[in-house]
């Protein structure tokens, strides 16, 4: 049976293991909702009851057919990446519509990139505090690749949760390293933020090394559960397996130990540096030889932050 935690003083109860929703949606496997809804019920089914995605991931149908007809009511936590009030309206009520629930969990502020979020979207937020007074948010977090932003969230005062990128390699933290980022972590749990990982296995660049990725943040004590991205049955049985502790079947290891995705840049490529601005990570640049955009396989964690924004479709994560 998964161990389930607090999540902070939220009053919101999750499973340690999370479903990470972002990689079945368009942004990166592009599962139709019949398939990602089938991941999502194999992940309910055995157990695990915390479900994170957001407006940019285009997972709310997924989820809506995973969860049609379970006897439970998984925590759902989602992101809004708007700036005002009419955009974190618009948000929400889509959210609604696609996800058939009048109550969300948690909202987040979605802000991986983002120096000063609750200075920028104070607008927005204004607004998501409205709706948790009214009673139609639980709790109200932000999700961020930097250690700066966590510090933040720590004196806000107000928020409930915070949602870090950490990985014991580092990868994808912007303004610094893991151990910058697990102190930051210590002072937001300290105060009483809820707080659940994301990014433990780096995209999939630690997938070689999972057992001690994952270890290194369930050690962490200032840590109440984690998210991963998972796109088959396969990979919620090998992650529901080795959270609980069970035989993994060694079939089913290799099956699910392979990275193979990897960020693409297709030959039409223009150069516009539209998605150099947009990577968090800063694993693209321009390349005057080449004369197009050019990925650093490394440094990319798969965030998928860089193919909407780009005007010719070049980008593709397989």
């Amino acid at each position: 049976m998964l161990k389930t935690a607090a999540l902070g003083k939220s009053g919101l109860t999750v499973t340690e293991l999370g479903l990470g929703c972002l990689p079945m949606g368009p942004v990166q496997a592009g599962l139709s909702p019949e398939e990602g809804g089938r991941v999502v019920r194999a992940a309910l089914d055995a157990g695990v009851t915390f479900i994170d995605t957001a407006a940019f991931y285009k997972t709310y149908d997924h989820i809506r057919l995973g969860t049609e007809g379970f006897d439970g009511d998984p925590v759902i936590a989602t992101k809004t990446r708007a700036e005002d009030e009419a955009g974190a309206a618009a948000d929400l009520e889509a959210a609604r519509k696609q996800l058939g629930r009048s109550v969300f969990d948690i909202v987040h502020i979605h802000a991986a990139r983002s120096t000063q979020p609750f200075e920028e979207r104070a607008a927005a937020i204004a607004y998501l505090r409205r709706e948790k007074d009214a009673g139609r948010i639980r709790a109200i977090g932000v999700a961020t690749h930097r250690v700066s932003v966590v510090r933040q969230a720590a004196r806000e005062g107000w928020l409930d949760v915070v949602h870090p990128l950490i990985n014991m390699a580092g990868l994808g933290i912007i303004d610094g390293t893991a151990d910058d980022m697990l102190a930051a972590i210590a002072e937001a749990h300290s105060v009483g933020l809820g707080v659940y990982a994301m990014k433990s296995l780096a995209g999939g660049n630690l997938i070689d090394k999972r057992a001690e990725a994952l270890e290194f943040v369930r050690d962490c004590p200032h840590i109440d559960a984690l998210v991963v991205g998972m796109v088959t049955t396969a990979e919620v049985e090998f992650n529901a397996r080795y959270f609980e502790g069970d035989p993994i079947p060694p079939a089913l290891a290799a099956e699910t130990g392979k990275h193979t995705k990897r960020l693409h840049i297709l030959p039409f490529c223009q150069g516009c540096g539209r998605c150099v601005e947009a990577c968090v990570n800063n694993a693209l640049t321009l390349s005057e030889e080449e004369g197009r955009a050019v990925v650093d396989q490394e440094a990319c964690v798969l965030c998928g932050y860089c193919a909407p924004v780009c005007p010719m479709f070049a980008i593709r994560i397989a």
